[in-house]
């Protein structure tokens, strides 16, 4: 599963990264900023999940959240908040984020466990047998970690 982090904090993107190799995730890529993520969708290089602080130095992570929308809304968009409100939820529900998670929430159990509920959810259609084998890897991986 490819993995698209933008935040323009590089300490908080590492520790991220860091976070999701050990969880088995092997391609994960960082923008600085909601441009360089555009850029970079509008290439041709689509992740299978965006993964966006609502906070950034340009731009917010909402209007990132737009663009994206507007050029690949079947894209998985994850936005990050350093606080949250039921009424920004709801605001980027209907913006098209698919999850909204607080950064001070955010643990080695519980964003890799959304990473793996959506890659299931996204290749639960597939029949194609190397599919089905990293996908029990994956479950494998996820379930030592939560009983640690």
């Amino acid at each position: 599963m490819f993995i698209l982090l933008v935040d323009n904090n590089r300490f908080y993107v590492s520790v991220l990264k860091e976070m999701l190799v050990r969880a088995g995730f092997d391609r994960i890529d960082y923008a600085d900023n909601g441009l360089e993520c555009f850029l970079q969708i509008c290439k041709g290089d689509i992740p299978d999940v965006v993964i966006i602080d609502e906070n950034q130095l340009y731009e917010n992570g909402v209007d990132v959240l737009k663009n994206i929308r507007t050029s690949c809304p079947e894209l998985t968009v994850i936005i990050l908040t350093d606080t949250i409100s039921l009424e920004t939820a709801v605001q980027n529900s209907q913006r098209g984020s698919t999850y909204y998670i607080t950064k001070e929430s955010i643990t080695t159990d519980n964003l890799p466990h959304v990473l793996y509920n959506i890659f299931t959810e996204k290749f639960n259609t597939v029949k194609h047998s190397s599919v089905h084998r990293t996908i029990s890897s994956f479950r494998r991986t996820i379930s030592s970690m939560l009983s640690f």
